[in-house]
């Protein structure tokens, strides 16, 4: 999929017909800021999905989707005035975007109407038309206007991933996080067919209750079996309503676990460039190191725990398992079973007449050859033999090990008690950093203004760090609550099924039936969360090969990206695997722009579409190196890529500018742009003026 060309009609900043073509490879454009870069990255997303985006609102706008309030500032106010002044009734504002798909030519075309009452134009009525035709032969394939239209879009381009192929620098913190539902989350579960997966366990659960209803109604004598079943089924109904309310509750935790952390970095980078924090800042990254090792630590201990427990019920039958190694031996003994010595091994024996265990003598006429030969036809000549011998020796390896369970259990337990003391600790000096923040005194020489400001940061951060670790601890919580429950809906459901199995009116079919149906659904468990882990995986590690990319000529951005869905979190980690922290926004943008060429190269592997990067304004905060070798990155990493970003050239000397030398030396930028606003004695009358420099 290609944008060929896109034409921007009084819209926004754009005054008159504005028509601009795209390469097939990198189309830049260049312009200081208030020149339309970010209008045109509105164009853009307005005919592909009829939405803008307020830059004047910063991080904390909101995409604005009704045709209404887009009207309120789309007309171009130059346009606008001089329609004024000629008296019209009418005025249009229009977006055609040409976009190349195989052998298709798609033209996307979006229009706002305005009516004029009194001395204003008005919104009148909007109108979107989506037209394809077929390139070789010139036939029109489709055409079509207002929500059939839109459903052809979709067909072409994924919701899911619309953010990450058309990237805003001012909406980058809106998409990153990992809380479920969020835009990363739902891209990552397209990319995965997650909603396959999904459908997949929703079908085997109704299934599994379809049989149990079929079979239920075979067994409708059996009142016993039925009022069992019927206990059964209003307890799994109870727990499954239980498990709706404890994920949601799980869900909303995690988005505030992403939307807490994100406040809490952006007031800590307010504090990070002051040499008073410094000493705050550095037993805050030792703290967090700690809380992450324990946490690690703790996750570890219990999970070697509930493997051992699940397996201790072995622990209460060892007087079983060790009377069938002597119930074996003395089979053996009789004859009864093939004996453990191969019959190999007594052929060699009867060859050299010596036992080549023993050492006994196995001549001609001894009773203890005649015992070896009475043997050999009872050796392991065929699978049961070998098949018996193993799981004697199977047993008698295994009771080592359940011998040893209680001191497993015992040395467990006490390794935990010992990381929840220490766990105390480190709440404990979280306490004590707490307070050093509060105590941390700015010079003398600072203005109030700015003292005042100080402690305006550090209540905020207390703040929010109260609120994140209690929305951390809601998400633990009631995570530990659907694991439980699982557990227990795992069990009645195996209950029931052997219920069902057992009653004596169902034939072996009906049998089949009951004890198949319930592993299929588990099975649909098991094959989602591989899904979903191989997903994030890919995504992660596509992401850090273009980070490392990005950031080779800067050593001051040094890691690896760790996407951290337990967390909802993504940043980046040292060697040791330690956060790295106090980042600053040159930092994010560059882990944030990885992560997105991460999510469509994943995306595009997996649709078999791709997709080209539309960015606007993304490289604004990094500087020196890292700025070309990102937007290089860029250019590389995909097919088509359209760039927009400012322009650096601050005298009228533009010779040693990095992105012009770029632009004019790099083959992959077929076509690049300047943008400018043009002269004129009032503000509404300015408009964007494109200027082509390239192609």
């Amino acid at each position: 999929m290609v944008f060929k060309s896109i034409t921007i009609t009084d819209f926004l900043s754009y005054y008159g017909d504005n028509y601009i073509e795209f390469s097939d490879m990198t189309t830049i454009f260049i312009g200081q800021n208030n020149t339309g870069k970010s209008k045109l990255f509105d164009a853009i997303n307005y005919a592909l999905y009829g939405r803008i985006f307020p830059t004047d609102k910063g991080e904390n706008g909101e995409w604005i989707y009704n045709s209404r309030e887009i009207a309120e500032f789309a007309l171009n106010n130059h346009k606008r005035e001089e329609s004024l002044i000629n008296g019209d009734d009418a005025v249009d504002v229009r977006v055609q975007l040409d976009i190349e798909k195989d052998l298709s030519l798609i033209r996307i075309d979006r229009t706002i109407s305005y009516k004029r009452l009194d001395d204003a134009f008005v919104f009148a009525s909007s109108l979107l038309s989506v037209s394809e035709i077929d390139k070789s032969t010139g036939r029109e394939i489709y055409s079509g206007i207002q929500e059939d239209a839109s459903d052809r879009l979709e067909q072409y381009f994924s919701k899911s991933i619309k953010n990450y192929f058309l990237f805003q620098g001012e909406a980058a913190s809106k998409i990153m996080g990992l809380q479920k539902g969020g835009n990363f989350s739902k891209a990552v579960k397209d990319i995965a067919r997650l909603s396959v997966f999904e459908d997949a366990k929703e079908i085997a659960d109704g299934y599994t209750k379809h049989v149990n209803n079929v079979l239920a109604r075979k067994m409708n004598k059996n009142k016993d079996v039925l009022a069992q079943q019927k206990k059964y089924q209003e307890e799994i109904d109870d727990l499954e309503f239980s498990l709706k309310i404890h994920d949601n509750k799980k869900t909303e935790a995690e988005k505030n676990i992403s939307d807490y952390s994100e406040k809490l970095r952006e007031y800590e980078d307010k504090l990070s460039e002051m040499k008073e924090f410094e000493e705050w800042f550095s037993k805050k990254k030792e703290l967090d190191d700690k809380v992450k090792r324990n946490e690690r630590e703790l996750k570890d201990t219990n999970s070697e725990k509930m493997e051992i427990a699940e397996d201790i019920v072995f622990y209460k039958i060892r007087d079983k398992i060790k009377s069938f190694k002597v119930f074996y031996n003395n089979l053996e003994n009789k004859g009864e079973v093939p004996p453990s010595i191969p019959a190999a091994e007594i052929r060699k024996a009867l060859e050299f007449c010596r036992c080549t265990i023993c050492n006994t003598d196995l001549s001609d006429g001894t009773k203890a050859r005649e015992y070896a030969e009475s043997r050999l036809p009872k050796c392991d000549t065929d699978k049961l033999g070998n098949f018996l011998r193993e799981i004697n020796h199977s047993f008698g390896d295994e009771l080592e090990n359940i011998v040893a369970m209680p001191k497993k259990i015992e040395a467990i337990i006490e390794r935990k008690h010992k990381l929840e003391d220490k766990k105390r600790i480190l709440l404990k000096e979280k306490e004590e950093l707490d307070a050093l923040l509060a105590q941390i005194q700015l010079n003398d020489s600072e203005s109030v203004e700015k003292k005042n400001r100080i402690d305006d940061i550090r209540q905020s951060i207390r703040r929010y760090t109260d609120l994140l670790d209690k929305a951390k601890h809601s998400f633990a919580h009631h995570g530990g609550a659907i694991d439980a429950i699982n557990t227990k809906l795992q069990r009645l459901r195996g209950q029931q099924s052997l219920l069902i199995g057992s009653a004596p009116e169902l034939d072996e079919h009906d049998r089949i039936w009951s004890n198949i149906a319930p592993k299929i659904s588990s099975a649909m468990d098991k094959l989602y969360e591989i899904a979903y882990d191989r997903a994030y995986n890919e995504v992660q590690r596509k992401s850090d090969e273009y980070y490392q990319e990005m950031t080779k000529d800067n050593a001051g951005l040094a890691g690896n990206i760790r996407i951290d869905t337990q967390n909802s979190e993504i940043y980046t980690v040292d060697e040791q695997g330690n956060r790295i922290r106090n980042v600053n926004q040159g930092n994010r943008i560059s882990i944030q722009l990885a992560v997105i060429a991460g999510i469509l190269t994943i995306a595009q592997q997996q649709f078999g579409q791709q997709y080209p990067f539309v960015t606007d304004a993304p490289v604004s905060a990094l500087g020196g190196d890292n700025k070309i070798s990102t937007i290089k990155t860029m250019i590389s990493a995909f097919d088509q890529s359209i760039i927009i970003i400012k322009d650096d050239t601050v005298t009228k000397n533009k010779t040693n500018d990095e992105i012009r030398n770029l632009i004019n030396e790099s083959k992959s930028v077929g076509i690049a742009y300047e943008l400018s606003m043009s002269e004129s004695q009032t503000k509404n009358n300015q408009h964007t003026v494109v200027k082509r420099i390239k192609g």
